[in-house]
């Protein structure tokens, strides 16, 4: 049980340390107004993971009633990662984004937010995490928490949907979701029970370079907001707002 509590203790500190560090990278505009709107994404993420619950439990009432559970098929456990897991929570966690900036009162960057979306992702990981850690090995709770797979997603998305309120085009928002969406999909899938029995002995090198791809992709967000940024990221995105 100790080996399991440090586990999952250890596996916590890529969150909050990316949590504290991200409240020092943006803010150019207002740093007390930032650092805010930073405390409101946490909050927003970790009840992103009660919003996720409905829709979940919408698409699997869908699946089911076309037969299409889980332990059904292949194709069953294909729709049900995409729409019940994937789907569902990348929703859940835009809704919370838009729910974030909706309550900010200072003008916001582009930077802004991509760090106010990686946190309301962080909020989330962290409650999933907890729930994860049910049932899980020290290793694999590791494993979770330094790839932090949510906040990259995150990543991706908040940039989508900055490049959509800097630009004014709102279909950049739409690719940055889906993008999030068919890589969490295939992540949740590429590591479930069901794929693992249609690939074989392919399962451990593909599981493997999923979780290579998580860390790489922790490691890209990471290096974006070490380098210094373009004028485009600390202006504000929206002139006019009080």
């Amino acid at each position: 049980m100790i080996i399991l509590i440090g586990g999952f203790l250890v596996s916590m500190i890529p969150a909050f340390a990316m949590y504290f560090w991200l409240k020092t990278k943006g803010g150019a505009t207002d740093p007390v107004g930032f650092k805010q709107s930073c405390r409101e994404a946490l909050k927003n993420g970790l009840l992103s993971t009660l919003v996720v619950l409905p829709i979940s439990a919408l698409f699997a009432f869908i699946l089911n009633r076309f037969g299409m559970t889980r332990e059904s098929s292949l194709l069953g456990a294909f729709l049900h990662t995409f729409l019940v897991l994937a789907f569902a929570e990348e929703l859940a966690k835009s809704l919370m984004l838009r729910k974030t900036l909706k309550k900010a009162e200072y003008n916001y960057t582009w930077l802004d937010m991509i760090a106010l979306m990686v946190i309301v992702a962080i909020g989330f990981e962290v409650l999933e995490s907890v729930v994860y850690a049910v049932g899980s090995g020290p290793i694999h709770m590791i494993v979770r928490g330094v790839t932090l797979m949510h906040g990259g997603y995150g990543f991706i998305e908040g940039w989508f949907y900055g490049k959509a309120a800097y630009t004014g085009k709102k279909w950049y928002a739409v690719i940055g979701f889906l993008i999030c969406v068919i890589l969490h999909g295939a992540y949740d899938f590429g590591l479930s029970s069901q794929f693992e029995a249609a690939v074989g002995e392919n399962y451990a090198f593909l599981s493997v370079s999923l979780a290579l791809l998580a860390l790489i992709l922790f490691v890209w967000m990471i290096i974006f907001f070490a380098k210094k940024k373009k004028p485009q990221y600390t202006e504000p995105v929206f002139a006019d707002k009080e």
